[in-house]
């Protein structure tokens, strides 16, 4: 068994970061669900009011601030989501989180 550790190692980290990680964030989406319709729903307004001239928007301030955070947080992202075996087991902790939580 000692043997075989080493070269399972590097298998066996990403699929247990992937995993648990998956599996807390499934539980966090599940409890704040609610939270998160209520926000969807009000994002929903302010493009309803915007698209019938209620509230003036200014779109390409919220590009620009957009497309700031996604390449803030772009850098840390890629490395984590390119792996086949952290995406697989994150996935799979993540269905797990939401039907156990």
């Amino acid at each position: 068994m000692s043997e075989f550790l080493p070269s399972i190692l590097p298998l066996l980290i990403p699929l247990g970061i992937g995993g648990i990680g998956g599996f807390f964030v499934g539980y966090a989406v599940k409890k704040v669900y609610r939270l998160a319709m209520f926000i969807a729903v009000f994002f929903f307004s302010v493009a309803y009011l915007t698209y019938s001239n209620v509230v003036d928007l200014n779109v390409s301030m919220l590009v620009e601030t957009v497309s700031t955070l996604i390449a803030t947080i772009g850098p840390f992202v890629v490395p984590l989501t390119s792996s086949l075996l952290f995406t697989g087991s994150f996935f799979a902790g993540l269905l797990y989180g939401l039907t156990k939580g």
